[in-house]
């Protein structure tokens, strides 16, 4: 990008949390003439990200409670006027809330502020930079609260110190980088609208754990809660601290007649601890599942254990008394070339990744949603913009012969993901006409009908564009597989 200007902004001792700073940047993304943005407050990850994809000025210097925002455009005037309007657009923000409501700076002033004794509340979701969060997290379970934390870049020590202090409290410590959670039917983060059931979940991955609620709820059995946990809570240095408080949870949920454990690959000996931890439950005649992706499925001691989300789903569902049957989309021929998964949920792609390999396809799977791609951006189930430009410019790339997707819907996800990535699959399948080739766009949606995008819709905007839609993400994966020449 040696023909662009990039250029920064620093705001000293100046915060704002992720969502906020995910809207500045999109709104300032789309002024003309604007390449990328980046909005981070400045952590050394922080810092790193932006250094990593190429969107750190030289020389720029900020302190950890300094808020950066970085701007890459085709002229220094565009850049400067995109700066300013940013800067603008967070002060008035600031101002604004000022003489609106009183903004709490820790947890002891938000509990204050919001008049507990006439409205109870017991749950702390957090949102804020990585570098704080342990601190309000710290504060919230002291104060008897459970935690949902949003916030990633939360150094491994921290979340096990935090965890432990929760399990000795008894009190849920969801993540870091936990985004999604339903607790007796009050969804958190990105979850979907899922009716009220009988399976309960703890679940170590944010896009697996919607994919399986939404399946259960298609099905009838429903959800009766389902706990986050966050992405390393399985890994060998945190050891499953609260998927094993999470269990006892389940274990005395009255509404809880099946219990299902969702996680990409666990660490071996966490994985045996808890199937051993499950194995006694499904003894005492609680039904269990175990979907840890890359497994081979197996009925062992009690336990289903299941190794793709849909496996999971169905298993649970069976045991819930809901049976269910996935139909396989019909057989499709693909062009020639390579398989490009392009994806906005990290547990659905790595579920594609794992079906294309056991299949010997060689294919490029990537999460649009990792750390690597969101660098100050909005997630691309926010901002669904980004993944939209690689899907159009995928049509101009004569190795791809297959593009294989996802679309999540709930809470918190983009109002109508599905209109950019229709007119970006049209546009791509045109650049690849006009060279003489044909590309095939095979994807399934991740939601319900109760969903405020609307999934029935949104299904067929994608259809009407010339997706093959399955309905199942494996599924999806298993017609990708299937239809390489």
């Amino acid at each position: 990008m040696s023909d662009t200007v990039l250029s920064s902004r620093v705001l000293p001792h100046f915060y704002r949390d992720s969502v906020a700073l995910m809207a500045i940047a999109s709104t300032t993304e789309k002024r003309d003439g604007v390449v990328r943005v980046g909005a981070v407050m400045a952590t050394p990850a922080n810092l790193g990200i932006l250094a990593d994809s190429g969107m750190l000025p030289d020389g720029l210097t900020a302190a950890p409670d300094d808020l950066v925002f970085v701007v890459r455009g085709t002229d220094s005037e565009i850049v400067t006027a995109a700066l300013d309007a940013a800067e603008a657009g967070l002060t008035a923000v600031d101002a604004g809330s000022a003489t609106e409501e009183q903004r709490p700076g820790t947890i002891d002033e938000g509990v204050s502020v919001a008049a507990l004794a006439e409205h109870p509340a017991n749950l702390v979701a957090i949102s804020i930079a990585g570098t704080y969060a342990p601190v309000v997290a710290e504060q919230a379970l002291r104060g008897g609260m459970h935690v949902l934390c949003f916030s990633d870049n939360v150094a491994v020590a921290d979340e096990v110190r935090l965890k432990t202090l929760a399990v000795e409290k008894r009190l849920l410590m969801m993540g870091p980088d936990c985004g999604t959670a339903i607790l007796d039917g009050v969804p958190l983060g990105f979850a979907n609208a899922v009716a009220r059931g009988s399976v309960g979940i703890v679940a170590a991955s944010g896009t697996g754990a919607q994919e399986v609620s939404g399946l259960l709820d298609g099905a009838g059995a429903g959800v009766s809660q389902l706990i986050g946990v966050g992405g390393r809570d399985l890994s060998a240095e945190v050891g499953g601290l609260m998927a094993n408080l999470a269990l006892d949870f389940l274990i005395d949920d009255p509404d809880t007649t099946v219990i299902m454990m969702v996680s990409k690959p666990p660490a071996p000996e966490v994985a045996d601890a808890l199937l051993a931890r499950l194995s006694g439950i499904a003894a005492k005649g609680t039904p269990v599942v175990a979907c840890f992706l890359g497994q081979d499925d197996s009925d062992t001691d009690g336990v289903l254990v299941r190794g793709t989300l849909e496996g999971g789903a169905l298993a649970a569902a069976g045991l819930a008394g809901h049976p269910f049957t996935v139909t396989e989309p019909e057989p499709v021929h693909a062009p020639p070339g390579r398989v490009l998964g392009l994806y906005t949920g990290g547990t659905l792609a790595s579920e594609s990744k794992i079906i294309l390999k056991r299949a010997g396809v060689v294919a490029e799977i990537i999460d649009l949603g990792d750390d690597e791609y969101t660098a100050g951006k909005p997630h691309p189930m926010i901002d669904p913009e980004s993944r939209a430009e690689r899907i159009a410019a995928a049509g101009s790339d004569a190795t791809v012969g297959t593009i294989l997707l996802d679309l999540v819907l709930g809470y918190g996800a983009n109002t109508d993901p599905a209109t950019p990535v229709a007119t970006a699959v049209a546009q791509a399948k045109a650049a690849a006409a006009a060279d003489g080739r044909t590309l095939l766009v095979v994807g399934s949606v991740c939601g319900t009908a109760g969903d405020p995008q609307g999934l029935a819709r949104q299904r067929g905007i994608l259809t009407s564009a010339g997706v093959v839609l399955a309905e199942t993400n494996a599924a999806a994966a298993r017609l990708a597989a299937g239809g390489v020449a």
